[in-house]
């Protein structure tokens, strides 16, 4: 059985505080943020993925390998106090435009399709 939120647009401030932090820690490894998210997180705070989104596929490998910048983003949902029982099951994707050029032309709504 799903978790009813109680109140979503706490959740959804939460989301957007989150994004913006996401964007500065973009900014801080010298990438040009593009960042967004989506799921069901009203329904149940588990089901929310995190896009980052990165020009380069050399920039999309060295984010992902870059331990410190996963764990910062991660940390994230504590300092923004995301619900506790669902920071497990989060998601954060980095992809780069080249990879949704070559594999979707460009179309990021069908590269997450």
């Amino acid at each position: 059985m799903g978790f009813l939120v109680a109140n979503p647009i706490s959740l959804k401030w939460k989301v957007w505080r989150i994004e913006s932090a996401l964007r500065g820690l973009l900014l801080a490894q010298s990438v040009k943020p593009l960042v967004w998210s989506f799921g069901a997180y009203y329904i149940d705070p588990k089901h929310l993925v995190f896009v980052l989104g990165v020009k380069t596929d050399e920039e999309r490998d060295a984010l992902k390998s870059n331990f410190a910048f996963l764990n910062e983003s991660r940390e994230l949902l504590v300092r923004f106090n995301w619900p506790t029982a669902a920071r497990d099951k989060m998601h954060f994707d980095i992809e780069s435009q080249e990879t949704v050029d070559r594999e979707t032309k460009g179309n990021w709504w069908y590269h997450y399709k």
